[in-house]
């Protein structure tokens, strides 16, 4: 019978260790900061954003967002198996213009958004530009929105808090490996 009891509890500590290793992230997790204002916080669905109350923004500014034409050709091409990381915040003015904004543009270029990894911080004293896994950890995030590009794992460019020119121009500085400082460059953690 002890036989029986210490292996059922060397069995469960072994999956209680290896529970403990898996990385779930924490998805659309709605909070209430400080000021009683709803905020998603960790990985986000970007379906989340067309649910109330974040769509009283996120769907005008989407919808009036106008992507210049004449470089979607190039960006399309150029994005090709790319991946992005969007740092945001739901409560952040400059987050709730330029994400709507880069969520279209990439939409009517068609990039896959399975490339995508939409991470929502936060305001509060604990979570201040912080998500509850730490996934801004090591990434300099000082400003949202931050908008990281990588080509193979490697980040290529960011765009930081808005565009120097526009977000199409940016990208395609970064993208065709031109000069380009974005804004705040010089802000460390």
């Amino acid at each position: 019978m002890k036989q029986i009891i210490l292996v059922m509890a060397a069995v469960c500590s072994l999956i209680a260790t290896t529970c403990a290793q898996v990385n779930t992230p924490v998805q659309n997790t709605l909070v209430f900061n400080e000021n009683k204002q709803p905020m998603l916080l960790g990985h986000c669905d970007i379906s989340k954003l067309q649910d109330s109350p974040f769509n009283s923004w996120f769907i005008p500014n989407y919808k009036n967002y106008t992507p210049d034409s004449s470089l979607l050709p190039d960006l399309a091409k150029a994005l090709r198996k790319k991946h992005i990381d969007i740092f945001m915040g739901t409560w952040c003015g400059d987050s709730k213009k330029e994400v709507p904004a880069m969520l279209k543009l990439l939409n009517v270029i068609g990039f896959d958004s399975t490339n995508i990894a939409l991470i929502t911080v936060g305001n509060t004293a604990e979570l201040y530009k912080k998500s509850p896994q730490g996934e801004e950890q090591g990434k300099n995030i000082v400003r949202v929105p931050t908008f990281i590009i990588y080509d193979k794992k490697k980040e290529i460019g960011r765009i930081i808090e808005y565009p120097v020119e526009s977000l199409e121009k940016d990208l395609l500085k970064i993208l065709h490996k031109q000069l380009y400082t974005p804004n705040y460059h010089q802000l460390k953690l």
